[in-house]
């Protein structure tokens, strides 16, 4: 694998900043093992820590060839061999900008041109492989968290209303933009006419993306937004167990309005694990109905099951006594072009084809 992927390049760590509570990363924290660029302090300055020595040190691992900060198992677009390769680079195939950066191995960058808002953990559900009870940030739940919330929004709004350029905000890996408070009121704030080429891309779980809350936002309605929905399951009964305090029914509801919007791109997600994989060819055909994408990943443990309850999740071990149904559920062909397996690509096998 190192072999090959010193023929490859990845722009992410160029291009791409996640913000969360107890730090910033330029790239999604799962993919590098955690490596953080930078933290979260009063005197945040995001210029400063986007091409801080960390973030620098990371792309240097990009230009060698190493790819030494990366998880190999975790990161999809090396798990689906989607990464393009430095030969096509340096040709100028994927834009000016990053052959400039591979020809004179620049280890800094612009500003970032997408953002993944996940500082604010604030959500409607409680799914058990993300929490173990509602979190809700306002001033009487979660003060100090909600305060400090309240003051990157404001150091983002600056960032990417300081003069006309390309950047997707990514509203919210973490929670979701119409359960939290905040965020909803960032919606609010973000002015076109400030910058115009502001695109969203809102990641939600939809149960409460409806026509009444949709109005409250007008100001974004010019922008380009996107959207993904975490369904993470095909039918109700599994829903029901993974995505605690959902609402199937008036999901699938949502869904059809989304659907009426008619967003440039929409993509229904599903992390895999034991209580939902069985429906994966209905989450498929919902998302063929709807003419959605559809992505799926695996499970990960983010601390909230101990050791045995995550082995009991966690389908993908070979040791786990429906590893090999789950093999057969995802080698099955659902001719679905707009379906990406992400990180399962490794999984599929060809003696369940």
């Amino acid at each position: 694998m190192s072999d090959k992927l010193a023929t490859k390049f990845c722009d992410r760590p160029w291009t791409f900043l996640e913000i969360q509570e107890k730090g910033l990363y330029n790239c999604c924290p799962r993919w590098v093992n955690l490596n953080k660029i930078g933290e979260i302090t009063p005197e945040l300055d995001f210029a400063k820590e986007w091409n801080s020595e960390e973030s620098k040190a990371f792309r240097r691992t990009i230009l060698d060839g190493s790819f030494s900060k990366c998880n190999r198992e975790e990161c999809p677009m090396i798990q689906n061999d989607s990464l393009p390769n430095r030969k096509d680079v340096l040709e100028g195939k994927h834009g000016e900008n990053l052959q400039r950066v591979l020809e004179w191995g620049l280890d800094v960058a612009d500003l970032p041109h997408t953002i993944n808002l996940s500082y604010d953990r604030s959500c409607n559900l409680k799914c058990p492989s993300c929490r173990s009870q509602k979190i809700f940030y306002n001033e009487k739940n979660y003060p100090k968290q909600y305060e400090q919330v309240l003051k990157i929004n404001d150091k983002l709004l600056k960032m990417i209303h300081s003069k006309p350029h390309d950047v997707c905000l990514n509203i919210t890996g973490s929670g979701d933009p119409f359960g939290s408070p905040s965020f909803f009121e960032l919606m609010k704030k973000i002015d076109p006419k400030k910058n115009p080429r502001i695109n969203l891309m809102l990641q939600t779980n939809g149960v409460l993306w409806d026509e009444k809350r949709w109005e409250k936002v007008k100001n974004i309605h010019p922008l380009r937004v996107s959207a993904i929905v975490s369904l993470d399951a095909g039918i109700k009964e599994h829903y029901d167990k993974v995505r605690v305090g959902g609402d199937w029914d008036r999901l699938m509801k949502n869904l059809a309005f989304i659907k009426s919007l008619d967003l440039p791109w929409v993509r229904l997600d599903m992390v895999v694990q034991k209580n939902n994989y069985k429906s994966i060819p209905q989450f498929i055909e919902i998302a063929k109905e709807h003419k959605f994408n559809s992505y799926t990943s695996r499970i990960f443990n983010w601390g909230t099951f101990n050791q045995k309850t995550f082995n009991e999740h966690d389908v993908f071990n070979p040791e786990h006594p429906e590893h090999k149904d789950l093999l057969r559920a995802i080698s099955k062909n659902y001719n679905y072009e707009r379906h990406d397996w992400g990180n399962l690509s490794d999984f599929i096998h060809q003696d369940y084809i």
